[in-house]
């Protein structure tokens, strides 16, 4: 077979196979829960934020209760946000109409009844301290079951920092990115990578919804893990797992050991937990928190604020990654761009594929 024959096949291959895969034009899962925000973030101030490629207004009732409206007037389309509360009405700032905390319009100045049929959009509004999640569907919908918290994010038995990055890229490949253990050896090659990660080997599960990544890998560990624990220099066993758990979550774990201490003085074995919060803001940029929790070096704000640093810096190298890629998807056309899948790429594909198939199935048969 000539040279551009394969690489005719190779295209329709790979063509073929990203038909089957969530991307960047894949329309949003909106039947799911995702961060809006921290929960000191909401107050009694209005507070905007797009999600999903919807203008939410957040705040707080006088009872502290976390709402979640439309950011519109439903009369001429004028941000809520610029208007006031009161009590726990919204005052719009353009004509003064006026809605309660359900979304329904309560008064029109211009007259003496409102019409009935004048409603925001409302969405459920769960707060499950440090943050507040949204059900962006519809609010009648909403399925408190499906609360992606973890039981770890926010107990008193972990020391707790959370940052906070938007990135101009698609959330599916960000999840992608956290799948994929194996660029820590090249992308964050000075920030918490090591040389070893890259070669050691991959324990996967692929069964959908749960798809995990671990690596066990003998290092001298990187500066974030080895100076809270003062371990520098020395040899240790860091077990990586990456696990997508929902749209709006990814969770990283990390098992520390050091490999000259005995076991004895390692109790409780040195464990870093990292909620990644992923909220779509639109098909094309992502919010993103990540919250790390960790059961060492406790109750040290310097710790806290020298991981949260290292860690910021890590995870800025990921957001660079992902809007280059955006930034190279958006030259190529749909009859000319692919690309090609290797067999660490296994975990990432069957999640986008499961994706792929949660969005079809929101958007109903094709008519």
């Amino acid at each position: 077979m000539s040279v551009p024959a394969q690489s005719e096949r190779q295209r329709k291959l790979a063509k073929v196979a990203a038909a089957s895969m969530a991307d960047k034009d894949t329309p949003l899962i909106r039947n799911a829960w995702y961060v809006a925000a921290r929960s000191d973030e909401i107050s009694r101030k209005l507070l905007a934020r797009q999600i999903l490629g919807r203008s939410v207004l957040l705040f707080r009732r006088e009872d502290g209760t976390p709402v979640a409206l439309q950011n519109r007037c439903c009369h001429r389309s004028f941000p809520l946000e610029h208007g006031k509360l009161d009590g726990d009405v919204i005052q719009c700032g353009y004509h003064g109409f006026r809605y309660d905390c359900t979304g329904k319009c309560v008064a029109v100045p211009s007259q003496p009844q409102p019409p009935e049929n004048i409603r925001l959009r409302r969405y459920r509004a769960l707060e499950r301290r440090p943050f507040v999640w949204i059900w962006a569907g519809e609010h009648d919908a909403a399925d408190e079951s499906l609360l992606p918290h973890p039981e770890w994010l926010g107990a008193p038995d972990w020391d707790l920092y959370i940052g906070y990055l938007n990135i101009k890229g698609s959330y599916v490949h960000m999840h992608e990115n956290l799948l994929d253990l194996s660029h820590l050896s090249f992308l964050h090659e000075t920030t918490f990578g090591t040389p070893e990660y890259a070669r050691a080997p991959v324990e996967l599960t692929v069964a959908e919804p749960n798809f995990e990544v671990w690596r066990h890998v003998e290092c001298v560990l990187p500066g974030i893990y080895s100076r809270p624990l003062g371990w520098e220099g020395q040899k240790a066993l860091r077990s990586s797992g990456a696990q997508y758990v929902s749209p709006g979550l990814h969770v990283n774990t990390g098992f520390l050991k050091n490999l000259s201490l005995p076991p004895e003085r390692q109790q409780p074995q040195p464990t870093i937990k990292v909620a990644q919060l992923i909220t779509p803001e639109t098909l094309h940029s992502t919010h993103y928190y990540f919250a790390a929790c960790r059961n060492f070096a406790r109750n040290n704000p310097e710790i806290d604020a020298f991981m949260l640093k290292a860690q910021t810096a890590a995870f800025s190298e990921d957001l660079f990654a992902m809007e280059q890629i955006a930034r190279m998807q958006a030259l190529g056309s749909r009859e000319d761009y692919y690309e090609i899948d290797v067999a660490m790429d296994r975990a990432g594909v069957a999640m986008r594929r499961y994706l792929k198939k949660q969005a079809d199935a929101e958007a109903g048969p094709a008519t």
